[in-house]
């Protein structure tokens, strides 16, 4: 069984000869550049220079000898415009504060203010800033529409701008022949899954252009206007997607979708809410992929979304991404036995807030193991971290953690030993809340 065998079937539900592994084929399951720097380091490859696709969260393409020491069934199909409305095609070399040395976009140009830290300005306007550590991304700081008050206000600007709000949902002739030659490259070299990572974002990308303010005051005082701008960003995206699938479409195995419906304690909005606003638009970017396209659905939320699963079941969604265990409502063990037969679980497979930076090899290994045993029964699971690897995550760690999932994932012996006896214990210690200091406590035990 090859790796886009291995991750297909998995989809399907249907028996695999290992657990699949994802190793940073989206822009929601990578590895920050400065932890993937000092990965490189820690393995002696400091021959390989990390090149950024994703300048917005500083997420690097993994190099194929990462890919393949980590066993990874995935590779990434990047947008020709990831982030900050600047192509990916021709790359320079670029020093971030820390000494790091990667590439970077031939346009990434950022201003360095007093304090060192990085901003980005888009027609003399500063539009967002990051911090020069380099462990996080960039941080929003202009909303263009934040007082557009009328539909003719919200056509003019969609009709006319042109810039890093619109560059991961508009697709040119120029994005069509770069993506054909890239998807024809990986598919010549590898055997591995093709993951599109598109995105097709709606409430994040509503947030970004209206504000968070905005967005949710428009829903509930100006729900005319919230609903014409859902519908007319929604138009924008369906269009760019046919566009992008009639062409490039029969090169994806996996298709991410990305937008965050939850937080830590709970969903963004109501039910009522979504289903009146996101949900028609969700419904069509889901149907468009799958009428222009063979590629399974992936879909990426942070947060509490329990609530929304049977949802996104319904409406397509074949794989769903980050199950962030820590969050309210997010058991795996409960998550599995109510969704596991009707969707695949990409992710949750090991704890990125505080088993991974802070926990020991043998830690992560523990914690590895309770989550294969619960997420891989009966097939429809495959791994990843909860969500990207920051860069304060010590090297030895990101390899014991894929190390970890390598091996187990092969021992199905081993992962088919979960017990009720094992699940109990670890519900009633409150584990997935508080992973690191239940393994410390038995760890001194």
């Amino acid at each position: 069984m090859n790796s886009k065998e291995r991750i297909k079937a998995a989809i399907r539900h249907e028996e695999t000869d290992r657990v699949p592994i994802d190793v940073g084929s989206t822009g929601v399951t990578g590895i920050n550049l400065i932890a993937y720097s000092n990965l490189l380091k820690y393995l002696n490859l400091t021959d390989i220079k990390p090149k950024i696709f994703h300048t917005w969260s500083q997420i690097p393409e993994i190099s194929d000898t990462i890919l393949d020491l980590f066993h990874s069934d995935t590779v990434t199909l990047p947008r020709h415009k990831m982030s900050l409305g600047i192509a990916n095609e021709r790359f320079k070399e670029w020093k971030y504060p820390d000494g790091t040395l990667c590439l970077v976009p031939e346009d990434y140009n950022p201003n360095v203010n007093d304090s060192g830290d990085f901003e980005w300005f888009e027609n003399g306007i500063r539009i967002a800033e990051a911090p020069a550590e380099g462990t996080h991304g960039f941080t929003l700081f202009h909303h263009p529409l934040k007082n557009a008050s009328t539909t003719k206000e919200i056509d003019e600007w969609f009709d006319h701008y042109e810039g890093n709000f619109l560059a991961r949902i508009h697709v040119s002739d120029e994005e069509i022949k770069w993506a054909d030659g890239y998807a024809k490259k990986l598919i010549g070299k590898t055997n591995r899954a093709v993951v599109s990572d598109y995105f097709a974002t709606v409430l994040e990308n509503a947030q970004g252009i209206l504000g968070w303010d905005t967005t949710y005051m428009h829903m509930i005082a100006e729900p005319k206007i919230a609903s014409y701008f859902f519908d007319r960003l929604t138009s924008e995206i369906i269009v760019g997607l046919k566009k992008y699938l009639k062409n490039i479409g029969k090169y994806i195995d996996v298709f991410l979708v990305a937008d965050d419906l939850g937080h830590q304690r709970g969903p963004m909005m109501k039910m009522e809410d979504y289903k009146k606003f996101i949900y028609p638009c969700h419904k069509q970017i889901f149907q468009t992929i799958h009428d222009y396209s063979e590629a399974s659905i992936l879909f990426h939320t942070c947060g509490s979304i329990k609530e929304y699963i049977p949802t996104l079941i319904d409406m397509g969604v074949d794989c769903l991404n980050t199950i962030q265990t820590d969050a309210e409502n997010m058991n795996p063990n409960e998550l599995k036995s109510e969704f596991g037969k009707d969707i695949t679980f990409w992710g949750g497979g090991v704890d990125s807030h505080r088993v991974l930076p802070f926990g020991t090899s043998k830690q992560i290994y523990e914690d590895v193991k309770y989550r294969l045993q619960i997420l891989s029964k009966d097939s429809g699971y495959i791994f990843s971290s909860i969500h990207n690897i920051l860069g304060d995550v010590p090297p030895g760690n990101i390899v014991a953690a894929f190390s970890a999932a390598f091996e187990l994932g092969n021992n199905k012996d081993l992962l088919n030993s979960n017990s009720s006896q094992m699940i109990k214990l670890l519900n009633e210690s409150d584990y997935w809340k508080h992973p690191l200091e239940y393994l410390n406590k038995i760890s001194t035990d």
